[in-house]
């Protein structure tokens, strides 16, 4: 089933906040603009946009129309930072930037295993790193990547920023093309490492996102596991609600 419209506008404008197109302070298209692109009513791109102020994203001033709020808390996922990657080479968009904590072969647990179908204990890479905007830590996030993966893309194990994003590397190096990417969510308190990381005084809740990335033959590219500290928009959805 279709999203409304309405929900189509918000979303693709929502997409372009979390990939950088469109920063904070930045004016959004006009409401006469938006219903040209999308052949809409007027009444359907003012209920986009107070979808987009509900969530706290955009703030609209008489005669100045919308424009991205300041300091818009977003959490990107990984399939829209592979986006990223694609569109513009680089996965972090403006102010954006991480720290490689570590990039080590060790043992996959069985959550692992099971991500990226293979035995328990099989050697795999994990790439630890926080991601920051300017000075604020505003994720932490791992990927593990199979043992024959890492030979094709060595870089992997370099403790340096892989600019273009893993997955895309991954693309690149192996001709593996991500096809399907699977993702869950979660909330829980963050650990006391992850209190660390990401400067918050505990407890404090925090969101974990789970996610596979599937080749076109249905194998996994990789598994990754991200934590944002809660308050932070993520996604959107709207489904039907009758039988």
């Amino acid at each position: 089933m279709a999203l409304p419209k309405y929900d189509q506008i918000a979303g693709d404008l929502r997409g372009k906040m979390v990939r950088g197109e469109l920063a904070p302070g930045q004016s959004l298209p006009s409401e006469r603009e938006l219903t040209e692109r999308w052949n809409v009513s007027r009444s359907t791109v003012v209920k986009a946009l107070d979808v987009l102020r509900q969530e706290g994203l955009v703030e609209t001033r008489q005669g100045t129309g919308s424009t991205v709020k300041e300091r818009t808390p977003l959490a990107r996922t990984a399939g829209e930072r592979y986006a990223t990657s694609v569109a513009t080479g680089n996965i972090y968009t403006a102010g954006e930037y991480a720290e490689i904590v570590s990039a080590e072969m060790v043992a996959a647990p069985q959550e692992v295993a099971t991500g990226l179908g293979i035995e328990v204990g099989e050697s795999v890479v994990r790439r630890h790193r926080v991601t920051f905007e300017g000075e604020t830590p505003t994720a932490t996030s791992y990927s593990w990547f199979t043992a024959d993966v890492a030979e094709a893309a060595p870089r992997l194990l370099q403790r340096e920023r892989v600019r273009e994003g893993t997955t895309r590397y991954v693309e690149m190096q192996t001709r593996r093309r991500p096809h399907t990417g699977r993702d869950w969510w979660t909330s829980r308190l963050a650990t006391d490492e992850e209190l660390e990381l990401l400067r918050l005084d505990g407890p404090a809740a925090v969101a974990e996102a789970r996610h596979v990335a599937y080749d076109t033959e249905g194998r996994a590219l990789t598994y990754e596991v991200g934590i944002t500290p809660s308050g932070r928009w993520s996604r959107t959805e709207e489904y039907s609600m009758t039988s």
